[in-house]
């Protein structure tokens, strides 16, 4: 190979080489670039990120102290809690002994209970049989009244005739004209006027003692003033 041929073959290579390079450059250029580009992003990325964590952090402190209000809350409501439940086993044990009281008040009153509905039943007994017997003595009451009726209606017979002059009555057998002593007066068995205790009344006829005719009524004799 010439001299001219291989100072021309030494440019190509040279300028390939710097084609080569430029090209480099550029990629690197860019490469810088894209780099510079990406320090920005993650610096503003890393400055968000800062302040987001600021902000969870000062969450977090007061998260902390809610959780420990809380717990202080809590703990308040469980000591009262377990005061209050305290209160209520012991009002349950008074109300148990006050139930276990009445029920053996209860089954020393059932007893009397029993005695007095025994008692009442008796007493309703004995008040149905009071009854029975005012409604028979009212109805006896009735019978008597209406046969006293019946007598008042009979002796109505026997009473004096009123007189516009001065005489003097007396019976006479309106059959055999007997009078005075001739003339009876008896019970009439018949006609119950009223009891004395268990002994009957009996309403009065007269008879003739001649003959035995019923006398009803007076045979009057007058003398003249």
């Amino acid at each position: 190979m010439d001299e001219y041929k291989l100072k021309e073959f030494n440019e190509q290579i040279i300028n390939a080489f710097k084609v080569k390079v430029e090209r480099s450059n550029k990629i690197i250029s860019d490469l810088e670039q894209d780099v510079k580009v990406k320090e920005v992003e993650l610096n503003f990325l890393a400055k968000k990120y800062d302040d987001e964590i600021t902000q969870l952090n000062k969450i977090m402190e007061k998260s902390k102290e809610q959780i420990q209000e809380l717990k202080d809350r809590i703990y308040e409501q469980e000591k009262e809690l377990s005061k209050k439940e305290n209160e209520f086993l012991s009002q349950i044990e008074t109300l148990k002994n006050e139930n276990d009281l009445k029920d053996k008040n209860i089954g020393e009153l059932k007893p009397q209970l029993a005695d007095t509905t025994n008692s009442l039943s008796l007493k309703e007994e004995e008040l149905q049989s009071l009854q029975k017997l005012v409604e028979e003595k009212e109805k006896i009451i009735e019978e008597q009244k209406t046969k006293l009726e019946m007598v008042e209606a009979e002796l109505s017979t026997f009473k004096p005739l009123e007189l516009d002059f001065k005489g003097k009555e007396r019976l006479r057998c309106p059959s055999c004209g007997a009078v005075g002593k001739d003339i009876k007066e008896e019970e009439d068995k018949s006609q119950i006027l009223d009891y004395i205790g268990h002994s009957p009344i009996y309403a009065k006829i007269r008879l003739c003692k001649k003959c035995g005719t019923l006398v009803q009524e007076r045979l009057v004799e007058t003398e003249e003033v």
